[in-house]
């Protein structure tokens, strides 16, 4: 935790990603999932964190996306 901390002040911060509209440039989508209960092209699932250092992208997330049947 002591690292993730100092980490985080030097200016690395985590991808925020469930939930979230999809975003190509920070979200990698490696799986589809047909939805009625959630907005299209919302994530739905992450699989790995995606992370930023001082603005610049680093990894993006991968996640599941929901789209319309």
């Amino acid at each position: 935790q002591r690292l993730l901390d100092s980490l985080a002040k030097l200016g690395l911060e985590p991808i925020a990603a469930f939930g979230q509209p999809f975003d190509p440039n920070l979200h990698n989508a490696v799986q589809r999932e047909e939805r009625d209960d959630v907005p299209d092209q919302t994530v739905v699932e992450e699989y790995q964190r995606g992370y930023q250092f001082k603005g610049r992208l680093l990894r993006p997330a991968m996640v599941k996306v929901a789209v319309r049947p």
